[in-house]
């Protein structure tokens, strides 16, 4: 049963002196934002009718605005609009409040382990193998981050940081329901669906020895469902710094991935970046394992670098490499795919 804790004479009389109180702060004004990644492509795949050029295009705009009030609680909003077309048009959106009892979001975002997740760094931008923006056509996604949640609505808290140390959870009411989806999202929650409930809780540390940087991270997101077994995913990750190189690793595991029963799926990923001043250069190296009635797995790597040119742009290029096998393979067949890309990053 859901409890109604607002609506009381007392508790209307003090959000109006709460109101009074914040009247010398300002208003929020949203500020305008994002990115925009575009990259020429020139790729070889040894099975299926893909042209071998292509352009591929991924970009956003962001609407971010908060405000301070007397008390020194934030709030602020967060709306990300595609800047393509997309069946998704509204990738995420949601408010926060933070304070010195840490943050809160609610709304259309990433769990907490989705979020407080560290892996191998990425040597170029968009084409990453840990949940990229652009990759070889056709393969599946390699990511050790948790993903299953993706940006249904929930509520997310964080701590503030300890000694390095930061917690996180999220609470999903219902993990098919995204604001902008099929149903308002001031609807109530009529059918719960394949997916019920989400839960989520993350670690991470950050801190420096000697001029060694460390981050680390583990996280588990459970996916509830009243027609099959439950989601569950597991993931660790970690980076250290040192004289220009960062060096990284990270694991996720999937029980019932994408909500097939007896699905397990593993995927890993570690790399190196090396960069000074406007240049980065660096190698990663990708794996994802199937265990289902067809087994798979994918192998891929991608060697590439980014050197800034100005304020928020940024140019870049690389190869990747995909190599499939049974249920992994790409979906016009193909086992083996070769990607030279080259682009510019704007972020704005």
């Amino acid at each position: 049963m859901k409890k109604v804790i607002l609506g009381t004479t007392a508790l209307v009389a003090a959000s109006a002196v709460a109101a009074g109180s914040a009247s010398a702060a300002e208003a929020i004004k949203l500020d305008l934002g994002g990115y925009l990644q575009s990259s020429f492509v020139v790729a070889d795949y040894d099975k299926g009718d893909q042209l071998p050029t292509d352009v591929r295009h991924e970009g956003e705009v962001h609407f971010t605005g908060s405000t301070v009030l007397d008390n020194g609680l934030e709030f602020g909003v967060n709306i990300q609009l595609e800047a393509y077309t997309a069946g998704d048009q509204i990738d995420e959106t949601y408010m926060f409040v933070q304070g010195s009892f840490g943050r809160v979001n609610v709304g259309s975002e990433n769990s907490a382990a989705y979020l407080m997740h560290y892996a191998s760094p990425d040597p170029v931008i968009a084409w990453s193998l840990n949940d990229p923006n652009a990759e070889a056509a056709g393969f599946t996604t390699p990511s050790t981050a948790p993903t299953e949640q993706s940006d249904a609505d929930k509520i997310t808290y964080f701590t503030p940081r300890f000694s390095g140390f930061q917690f996180g959870a999220s609470y999903t009411p219902d993990s098919d329901k995204e604001t902008g989806g099929a149903a308002d999202a001031s609807d109530p929650i009529l059918n719960e669906g394949a997916r019920d409930e989400a839960y989520s809780i993350a670690v991470n540390y950050t801190n420096t020895f000697n001029e060694v940087s460390v981050k680390a991270s583990a996280g588990y997101d459970i996916l509830t469902s009243s027609t099959a077994d439950d989601i569950e995913e597991i993931s660790l990750g970690a980076q250290f710094g040192v004289a220009g190189f960062t060096f990284g690793g990270a694991w996720k595991r999937t029980e019932n991935d994408s909500g097939i029963n007896d699905r397990q799926r593993d995927d890993y990923n570690v790399g190196v970046t090396y960069g000074q001043g406007p240049w980065q250069v660096g190698v990663q190296y990708a794996r994802v394992e199937l265990d289902d009635a067809v087994d798979g797995t994918l192998d891929a790597v991608v060697v590439g670098g980014n050197y800034v040119l100005g304020p928020g742009i940024t140019a870049f290029g690389g190869v990747q490499f995909f190599n499939g096998e049974d249920a992994l393979v790409g979906a016009s067949g193909s086992e083996d795919a070769t990607v030279f890309f080259v682009g510019t990053a704007l972020s704005f």
